[in-house]
């Protein structure tokens, strides 16, 4: 059992450190625009949600406190991006 909780969590930190350097591969592409930016906030969602649920061990806690950190992650991640965003939506 206590072999499955470490790969588990090793697992974890793989991704975690995968969706990093995705991250860093797409600042430093050169590339700009709200669809970088985006995948860059996206990864973050990504890596937070992981944090939350497997280190922080929110899989356990009733679904309401899983929803509020999630709304807020979702929050932290969106508002960002649609800042950026909106400017061209206007044209």
């Amino acid at each position: 059992m206590a072999q499955t909780a470490a790969r588990q969590v090793t697992r974890a930190w793989g991704i975690l450190v995968l969706l990093t350097l995705l991250s860093l591969a797409a600042s430093h592409s050169g590339l700009a625009g709200v669809m970088v930016n985006g995948l860059i906030l996206a990864a973050a969602f990504a890596k937070g949600r992981w944090m939350l649920m497997d280190f922080l061990k929110l899989r356990g806690v009733p679904p309401g406190w899983r929803g509020l950190f999630l709304c807020w992650l979702g929050l932290v991640t969106v508002i960002p991006w649609a800042s950026a965003a909106l400017p061209l939506l206007r044209g």
